[in-house]
C-alpha cells in the first residue's frame, strides 16, 4: 500500500513540474511573439517615420515640382537671384551661389555672411557631383538649359525654374505681374519668414507703380523723352526691347529707343544712335558718363549737347534686373519728369528700401553713393 502511494506521489508530483514547464513554455512563446509582433510593427513603421514630407510649388515654367516641406540647403545659380536671396533674408538657407557681384560691395555691406557661399565655377553648367556632395534640396536655375535640369533631377535634386528663357510678356504690366511672381516663387521655395517678406515685396512694388504710373500714365505716348540706355561696358553695348530696362522706362514715362529691337542685350551702331537722337542717356552699369561726354563721336547727340547723360544708382544687384529694379524706374521717373515728381525724395526712398527690405540702416551719404552708382567706400 506505501509503495502505490509513493508511486502516486511521484506521478503527481511528475505531472506537476510538467504542467510547469509547459506553462512556462508558453509564456516565452507568447512573450517571444509578442515581442516579434512588436519589432515588425517598428519594422513596418520605420521606412513611414523617416520619409521625408515633401510639398509642391509650381515654377516659373509651369513645372510642377516636389520639395522638401523644409528647404534647408539651396544653390541659388540663377543671375539675379543672389540680391532676392538676401532681399528675403534666406542666406542662411544658401550652400551655394551662381555670381558674386563683384561690381558693388553693397551686397557684403547689407549681408556679409553672403560673401563666405561658395560660387559655382559656371553656374550655368554645375558640378552634379558638388551639389550632392553638400546636400542641396533645390536648385533655383534658368529653363534655358534642359540637360542641365535633367542630370539634377536624375540624382535626385529637384529645380526650381526661376529665370525663362522667353518670358511671354508683352506690357508693362504683364513685366510688373511676372517679377512679383518670381519673388513669391522664391518666397515659397524658402518659405517662413522669407514668404511673407516676399509679400511685403510685392505691396511695396503696386505702391511704386502706382505711385509713378499715377503721374506718367497721363502723358502722350507720343511726346514722350526718348531715351538710350548703356547695358556697357561698351557705350554701344544697349539692352533691347526682351529686356526689363524697357518696361522700367516706359513706366518711368519715357521711350527706349531701342524697344522696336526684339533683343535682350546687343551691340548696336553709331549710325543708329544718330538716327534715334536720343534726349536721355543712362549709363546703366558703367559708372562713367565721360565714356559718351568725352567722345567726339556723341557730341551730336542730343542728350549730350543738352546735358542729360545720366549714371543710375547701384544697389546690392544690377538694379536694371533685379529686385532692386523699382528704385530705377523712380529714379529714372524723376530724371525725365522733374516737374511731376518734385515731392520725390530719392535719398529718403533708397534709405527706406535699405531699412525695410534689407534691414540695413544707411546714412544719407551713402545713400547718395548708391544714386550715383557707387559701393559703401564712395568709390
Amino acid at each position: 500500500m506505501k509503495m502505490k502511494e509513493t508511486r502516486l506521489r511521484g506521478f503527481l508530483l511528475a505531472a506537476a513540474l510538467l504542467a510547469a514547464l509547459f506553462t512556462g513554455c508558453l509564456r516565452q512563446m507568447d512573450e517571444a511573439f509578442a515581442a516579434s509582433g512588436k519589432a515588425t510593427e517598428q519594422t513596418q513603421a520605420k521606412p513611414e517615420s523617416s520619409a521625408k514630407a515633401t510639398r509642391t510649388v509650381v515654377d516659373l515654367a509651369g513645372r510642377k515640382v516636389t520639395i522638401p516641406a523644409n528647404v534647408t540647403k539651396v544653390a541659388s545659380l540663377t543671375g539675379p537671384s543672389f540680391e532676392t536671396v538676401i532681399m528675403l533674408g534666406a542666406v542662411d538657407q544658401v550652400v551655394m551661389t551662381g555670381f558674386r557681384n563683384a561690381s558693388s560691395g553693397w551686397a557684403a555691406e547689407v549681408c556679409p555672411p553672403y560673401a563666405k557661399i561658395p560660387v559655382a565655377k559656371k553656374a550655368t553648367a554645375p558640378n552634379i557631383e558638388e551639389l550632392v556632395e553638400l546636400g542641396v534640396d533645390v536648385v533655383l536655375f534658368w529653363d534655358a538649359y534642359p540637360e542641365v535640369i535633367e542630370s539634377l533631377n536624375k540624382v535626385g535634386i529637384p529645380v526650381i525654374v526661376t529665370q525663362l528663357k522667353d518670358d511671354g510678356i508683352d506690357t508693362r504690366e504683364e513685366f510688373v505681374a511676372l517679377k512679383k511672381k518670381e519673388i513669391m516663387l522664391v518666397g515659397e521655395v524658402f518659405g517662413g519668414a522669407a514668404l511673407e517678406k516676399a509679400r511685403k515685396w510685392c505691396d511695396y512694388v503696386d505702391r511704386t507703380v502706382g505711385y509713378v504710373t499715377g503721374r506718367t500714365g497721363g502723358l502722350d505716348p507720343a511726346s514722350l523723352p526718348s531715351v538710350y540706355y548703356v547695358r556697357g561696358p561698351e557705350s554701344l553695348s544697349i539692352h533691347g526691347g526682351e529686356s526689363y530696362t524697357r518696361y522700367l522706362v516706359d513706366l518711368a514715362g519715357g521711350d527706349l529707343v531701342s524697344r522696336k529691337d526684339r533683343k535682350l542685350l546687343y551691340t548696336t551702331t553709331m549710325e543708329q544712335v544718330m538716327e534715334w537722337n536720343p534726349a536721355y542717356i543712362f549709363m546703366g552699369r558703367v559708372n562713367n558718363v565721360e565714356l559718351i561726354t568725352k567722345d567726339p563721336a556723341w557730341a551730336p547727340i542730343r542728350a549730350v549737347k543738352d546735358g542729360n547723360v545720366y549714371v543710375n544708382l547701384r544697389s546690392v544687384g544690377p538694379t536694371d534686373y533685379s529686385t532692386d529694379c523699382f528704385l530705377l524706374m523712380e529714379q529714372v521717373a524723376k530724371t525725365l519728369h522733374p516737374d511731376l515728381f518734385g515731392d520725390l525724395d530719392m535719398v529718403r526712398e533708397v534709405k527706406d528700401y535699405f531699412a525695410e527690405f534689407y534691414g540695413c540702416p544707411i546714412s544719407d551719404r551713402e545713400a547718395e553713393y548708391v544714386l550715383t552708382f557707387k559701393g559703401p567706400d564712395g568709390q
